[in-house]
């Protein structure tokens, strides 16, 4: 087949991630956002045997749609971050002009060089001191605060259909992203900078080599996370840079019992994604205390532990 649509039933499940929620078992497939993925009979069979409840997936419209499916597939509204590419040059016009000027451009008045990086031990170790510069990242914990040297490696080693993009200050790495290439797609993945050199637009000058990458590829869309979700910075970080809301159709399919039930329940869903929008960002600021709270906590008894 030209698209890639069908889940091959064995090395496929190899690219399942499952976690479980209150009584069931959920599953996905981590390259969900790479390849067309159409589910076959034989492949939810072997989720069954495998204990698993419910199996979810994405409708990639911006490819392809699923031609009349189940219904007993269950609907949900999705969205993704999403910027048709051009060419470097328009996307460059189409940006706000407050981006276009005061961001992209200050990045390189400010001495900052951004290019394509083949890894090597001194990335991973730049990359590392990144993932560990603070424990708090855009008001709240960051998770990959703590990571070793040895799991960075680990990470960058084991990337595939990526590349590496690192922005540079008088050769030392003070931004990064990775961004990953799929079916027509390609999208950004962990975008990160020190945030003692926020001042010079690292963020704006890795999207713009992204952009730029994908042009001389031939990748026809770059895709950043979801749009309105509870972080309103960065929802405008991506707006700005000429993402936009791009409605898409995830689907359940419940596979046992317990999988029906949890659907009838509505306990598939994240409770992030049932709040609505206005509630989600009113109880952002609590959110945010918390999380900051409790990495606080988990710092000073480690730290009372090393004593």
């Amino acid at each position: 087949m030209g698209v890639r649509r069908i889940l091959a039933v064995d090395t496929d499940v190899d690219n399942l991630v499952m976690w479980r929620k209150v009584f069931f078992t959920l599953a996905k497939d981590i390259s969900e956002y790479e390849r067309d993925i159409v589910p076959t009979e034989e492949f939810l069979e072997k989720l069954r045997h495998r204990g698993i409840d419910i199996f979810t997936f994405i409708e990639r419209k911006w490819c392809s749609e699923i031609p009349n499916p189940p219904v007993w597939w269950v609907k949900v509204e999705d969205n993704v971050g999403l910027l048709r590419v051009f060419s470097y040059e328009k996307w460059l016009k189409d940006i706000v002009k407050r981006t276009r000027h005061n961001m992209v451009r200050k990045a390189e008045k400010n001495g900052i060089t951004t290019i394509v990086v083949e890894p090597d031990e001194a990335f991973i170790e730049a990359v590392w001191k990144i993932y560990n510069e603070t424990p708090i990242r855009q008001n709240r914990a960051f998770p990959h605060y703590g990571i070793s040297l040895e799991a960075v490696r680990q990470r960058v080693c084991s990337a595939r259909n990526s590349v590496f993009i690192g922005s540079y200050l008088q050769g030392d790495l003070v931004g990064f992203v990775q961004l990953v290439h799929g079916d027509n797609i390609a999208f950004l993945s962990q975008l990160l900078s020190l945030q003692k050199h926020f001042d010079k637009a690292v963020n704006h000058a890795l999207v713009a080599k992204a952009v730029e990458v994908c042009e001389k590829r031939g990748i026809n869309w770059l895709m950043y996370g979801r749009l309105e979700t509870a972080h309103p910075s960065l929802d405008r970080f991506k707006k700005n840079n000429g993402f936009s809301r791009f409605s898409i159709t995830r689907f359940y399919i419940p596979l046992t019992r317990k999988g029906k039930i949890a659907v009838k329940l509505r306990l598939h869903r994240d409770l992030k994604d049932v709040l609505p929008k206005s509630i989600r960002y009113a109880l952002l600021p609590l959110y945010c205390l918390v999380s900051r709270t409790k990495i606080r906590i988990k710092l000073m008894l480690k730290r009372n532990r090393a004593l």
